[in-house]
This record gives C-alpha cells, structure tokens and sequence, in this order.
C-alpha cells in the first residue's frame, strides 16, 4: 500500500527562504561594514603615516634653517626663503625672519606623500652680547702701562694692535656692522688708566722720535731713527709735534699723534711710499674712527646693568653644553700645530681651571674659531694665536705674552669678567714684531662673533600645525 505524500498548506510555502534571504543580507551588510571600516582604516593608517614623514621633513626644514642662521648671520639680509628642498618623499620650505635682540623665527613647511602639509615654527635665540668695544671689560681688570722695556728715551709704536674697525673673518675689512670702540669699560679707573696710558705712549714715541731723528732722516743722540720715527719728527726745523705739557687744540700737541698712521710702519724712506701690505696696514691701538669713538669708552649704568645680564646668561649657556661637546685645553703645549674648530664648524674649547699658569711655548700654532674661555692665566712664549670669534676670560684668567716672540691675531672680540679689581687680564706689551710674522692684533669682527654665540643658540618655544 502506498504511504501517503505530506503536503504544506499553502500559506506557508516559502517560510524557510524567508530567513536565509534575511540572514544572508545580515551577512553582507556585515561583511561590507567590515570591507569599509578596513579601508577607512588603512586611509587612516596611510593618512598618519604621511602625516609622520610630513612632520619630519618640516623638523628637517627647521633644522636647516637654524644651521643656515649659525653660518649666514651678518652676511646675508632677513627676511630670507630657502628651497623648496627635495627631502625624503616631500620637500621643505624654511622661511628665516630676524624678530629683535639675536632672536629668530625659523619657519618650515613640509609637504609629503598624499597631499599633506605640515608646518613647524621655532623661535630661537642668541645670547644678545652688545659689541661695545673690541675689548669689552666688566670691571676694573684692565690697567695698561704699554712698556716694552725696550730702554732707551721714551717707548717704541706698540707691536700689537687693537682695531674696532669690523673685519670679516679672514681679516680683511667689512662694511657689514659698523665700528666700534677698542675698549669697552664699565669702570672709571679704568677708562682713566686707558686714556692716560694712550697718552703717555704718545707723548714718549713724540719724545722717541725728537731725540734720535733730524729733519733730514738721519739719527741723533745715538739712538736709531726708524722710517716711522722721521715721519714722527717731521722733515721741517721744527719737529712735526712736541712732548711738552699742552692741550689738545694744539696741533702740534703730541696727543694729536694718530697711531693708526700708516706711515708709522713704513720699511723704508720716504716712509709714505714704503707702507707695509694689508692686513699690516691698520693701527696699533686707535683705528683711523678715532675722531668719532672714544679710546676706551666708559658704559652708562644702563649698559653696565644689560652687560652683566648678558654675560651671567653666556655663562648659563656655556655650563648647559654637554661636556662631550666641548674640547678641553688641559697640559702645557710645546711644540706642533693645535686646531680647536674651524670657521665652518666652531667650537666651544675651555682652557682647564687650576692653579698656575699653561704655557704655549716652543713655537706651538694654536688655531680655533668659536669660544675660547680662559679662567686660569695662559702665557704665550714663542708661540701664534690665531682665534675667530670670541675670548671669554674670567676668574683668575688672563692672557698673557710672556715673551717678545710672539704672533698671530684674534679676529671677533674679547670679553673680561673680572673678578678681581687689580688684576690684568690682557698682557701683551711684550710683543715685539719680527720679519717672522705679523704683529699681533685683536680685531673687532661682528660676523666671527655671530658665528660663535650660534654655538649658544636656544630654542624658546616650537610649534607644530597639522593642515592634511
């Protein structure tokens, strides 16, 4: 017998599609959530990603542009754009506006992958050492006597020389910041002592030159009359100038002795056609500024109080530097050629505290650019100095020419904090030049300074804006 076939009413044909049609559509509706939510995802993930490489192509820029300030201050005109440079995936844009007091805004722009922008902003400062003088002394450390000791009636012309004329840092003249004064003193004893002793080498090389030269060149009194002499005395009956008490409205006062005359370094007779060549031809203690800048000019108490400022934040700066960033000056140098930095990458370099003196003797070279900071004495003995830049001498420190054989020249500036009331902190009245070398000169070079207190530059603030 058959079995009988079950049969659905059929209302309820279709009932089982129903759901799977349902579940089903669940499933792709899931399924595509998940496919969009993955691809937001890796949008995200790639948008970040080129974000990142963004910001770091713009720190790149800011980084740059503060190493384009350390080698370009004074040279080259702010406001200032460099690039756009190829870097990476992208490129940078550094933009370098100067805002006041040694303080810069350096700005970069980043552009990378996908279309995005990153810009990054950093104020940066310099310390803000005002150049006052060549020789910039905060106290009373400076008491010159300007004796050779070299005998005979009177003192002979300097050997060293002190020019506020600016130089670039080959020691050639610049026009690019204007001249200043040789010294710079926050004392009056000191400025009297500076003045007076400026006076007294005049009256004696006046003196010098009446006694041993003739009007017509040749010696007298059994001293020699250089071609620097004769030009002193004067080729007339009566000598050019006179060593007697006088005023300065006198022409033939002695005190109208201008030491930066070139003919006072002549080689030979007529001493006007026998100069010696540049850089030789600059003077020994007043540049020809002389009649517009004071020898040694006296600070008000406004720039003694704004000097002392900026030398305790020198000094902050100087104890930040890791000491793995700074080279050391510690034993006596005998001998050989020593460099502590160039001009392209200067450095801070410290001559070691203690007791006693460190020589350079024994015809040592000693070359460097950056800061030289010197808190012990240091004697120059048949030895050449060459620095760019800036000497910073404190405590105990003082740099001395311990013997007449002594050469070479620091181009920038030389800063004294004194310590010590009657202290001498810049001794070199030794010097006496030789056919061997130049004279030794402390030349005042605004860019050489720029390039030295870059060694300090600080970032005041950073920020960093995100555009896509």
């Amino acid at each position: 017998m058959a079995t009988p076939l079950l049969r659905f009413p059929s209302s309820e044909a279709g009932f089982v599609l129903i759901p799977v049609l349902l579940f089903t559509t669940l499933l792709l509706l899931i399924s595509m959530t998940t496919l969009s939510t993955n691809g937001t995802d890796l949008r995200t993930t790639r948008n970040r990603q080129s974000g990142v490489e963004t910001l770091w192509i713009a720190r790149a820029g800011t980084e740059i542009g503060k190493n384009w300030l350390e080698h370009n201050l004074f040279t080259t005109p702010l406001p200032v754009i460099l690039g756009p440079t190829p870097f990476g995936s992208g490129t940078y844009t550094v933009e370098i506006v100067a805002i006041e007091n040694n303080t810069y805004r350096v700005t970069a722009t980043g552009r990378g992958p996908e279309g995005s922008q990153q810009d990054v902003e950093e104020i940066v400062r310099l310390p803000n050492l005002l150049p006052f003088g060549v020789i910039l002394n905060e106290g009373d450390g400076l008491h010159p006597d300007f004796d050779d000791l070299s005998g005979g009636i009177g003192r002979r012309i300097p050997d060293f020389n002190i020019d506020g004329r600016n130089h670039a840092p080959d020691g050639a003249l610049a026009s690019t910041c204007p001249a200043i004064a040789p010294y710079g003193v926050t004392q009056p004893t000191a400025q009297g002592d500076l003045t007076a002793a400026l006076a007294t080498l005049k009256r004696e090389v006046v003196a010098r030159a009446n006694a041993y030269c003739q009007a017509d060149g040749g010696s007298s009194g059994g001293g020699v009359c250089t071609p620097g002499l004769s030009w002193v005395r004067g080729r007339v009956a009566l000598p050019r100038f006179t060593s007697d008490a006088c005023v300065a409205t006198n022409p033939s006062c002695f005190v109208n002795l201008d030491l930066s005359a070139a003919a006072l370094r002549a080689t030979a007779q007529p001493p006007e056609e026998n100069l010696l060549p540049p850089p030789q031809d600059r003077g020994p203690f007043a540049p020809a500024i002389a009649s517009t800048l004071p020898f040694a000019r006296l600070l008000t108490a406004s720039e003694q109080s704004t000097l002392h400022a900026e030398l305790d934040e020198l000094m902050q700066r100087i104890g930040e530097i890791p000491e793995e960033k700074k080279l050391t000056i510690s034993t006596n140098i005998a001998g050989g050629t020593h460099t502590y930095g160039t001009l392209e990458k200067p450095q801070l370099t410290m001559v070691e505290d203690g007791a006693g003196a460190l020589d350079i003797s024994g015809g040592a070279v000693l070359n460097g650019a950056g800061i030289l900071l010197i808190p012990r004495v240091l004697q120059l003995r048949e030895a050449t100095l060459n620095w760019q830049g800036l000497v910073v001498i404190i405590g105990d420190g003082d740099l001395r020419a311990s013997d007449p054989a002594v050469c070479g020249q620091i181009i920038g500036a030389v800063v004294v904090r004194d310590d010590a009331a009657v202290d001498r902190k810049l001794d070199l009245d030794l010097i006496q030049h030789s056919g061997s070398c130049t004279r030794f000169a402390v030349s005042y070079s605004c860019e050489a300074v720029a390039r030295a207190l870059a060694l300090l530059m600080r970032t005041d603030s950073r920020m960093e804006k995100f555009d896509g």
